[in-house]
């Protein structure tokens, strides 16, 4: 991602236990819920590849949505709040 995108930047384009987005620049970003997990990736020439696995309740993430979210927020470290355990 060459800019800092948000949510409103995406453009859905399938929304079922797959919801895949795409960029302006075209790029196409997918999260797959499989129980209580989610996996985004990103469409190369070579197929998906993973960018990030998510536990439902460890990473305190509810649905696709904020999966997706939660990664466009990774990109931009200096919005991100770490969390630690006690």
């Amino acid at each position: 991602m060459s800019s800092q995108l948000s949510m409103k930047d995406l453009t859905v384009k399938f929304r079922s236990k797959t919801t895949i987005w795409q960029t302006p620049e075209g790029s196409l970003y997918r999260v797959v819920q499989r129980s209580n997990d989610f996996e985004i990736s990103t469409l190369a020439s070579t197929g998906w590849i993973p960018l990030l696995h998510l536990h439902k309740d460890e990473e305190s993430v509810a649905d696709q949505d904020e999966a997706m979210s939660l990664w466009l927020r990774i990109q931009n470290p200096a919005q991100v709040e770490f969390r630690t355990k006690a």
